[in-house]
């Protein structure tokens, strides 16, 4: 069932695939990088936004906020490559690799799906804007 549907959503990726850059270019626009910074898309590179992912040195505390006021974020990588169980055999520790380890604790992604609503995208800009660590 899965194959079936897939093979049908594949005529209409380009559609999808511009909905989600929509998405990204309003959190682009709309969010206050005071407390954040922005994804970059080098010149030349299409994204196909398959996650709008943030860095803040209060990651937590705004993850928090966000769940106070009812908007999902996630951490998709909480621990660096180089510190998990499957690379434990190489021998790093932390602090070997410090860009990486500053990034897996400051990453957070923001609502991206296709179908999420100009007014939702609002809600979570403007609440994002309003927060102060």
């Amino acid at each position: 069932i899965q194959a079936g549907l897939l093979h049908v959503k594949l005529g209409f990726m380009e559609e999808l695939n511009q909905e989600r850059r929509e998405i990204a270019r309003r959190y682009q626009e709309g969010l206050d990088t005071a407390f954040l910074t922005l994804p970059k898309v080098r010149p030349g590179v299409t994204s196909t936004w398959h996650q709008f992912v943030i860095h803040s040195p209060h990651r937590d505390a705004l993850k928090a906020w966000l769940a106070e006021n009812g908007i999902g974020s996630e951490i998709h990588y909480p621990i660096p490559p180089h510190l998990s169980e499957a690379y434990r055999y190489l021998g790093y520790h932390e602090g070997d690799f410090p860009i990486t380890e500053k990034n897996a604790r400051e990453v957070l992604s923001l609502p991206m799906f296709n179908g999420l609503r100009e007014d939702e995208q609002a809600f979570v800009i403007d609440t994002i804007n309003r927060f102060r660590p």
